[in-house]
């Protein structure tokens, strides 16, 4: 992921993280601030992370290199 990635994303995001400001309660802004953080980090998450592999069951093999 780059940074103008991370900065789209973030973007995207923002107009809501103003719109929570006008919430009457803390409570009612502490909810709407949680869901909006958590939204945007498995966007991020996703983004570093890539899409899955088509088969997940699908096992990589590591082997560390050997050195003689």
């Amino acid at each position: 992921m780059t940074r103008e990635e991370l900065h789209a994303l973030v973007d995207a995001q923002y107009d809501e993280l103003e719109a929570i400001q006008q919430q009457p309660t803390f409570l009612a802004f502490e909810r709407e601030f949680t869901q909006v953080w958590t939204t945007l980090g498995q966007q991020v998450l996703q983004a570093s992370v890539g899409q899955p592999p088509a088969n997940p069951r699908k096992k990589t093999v590591v082997k560390p290199a050997l050195e003689p």
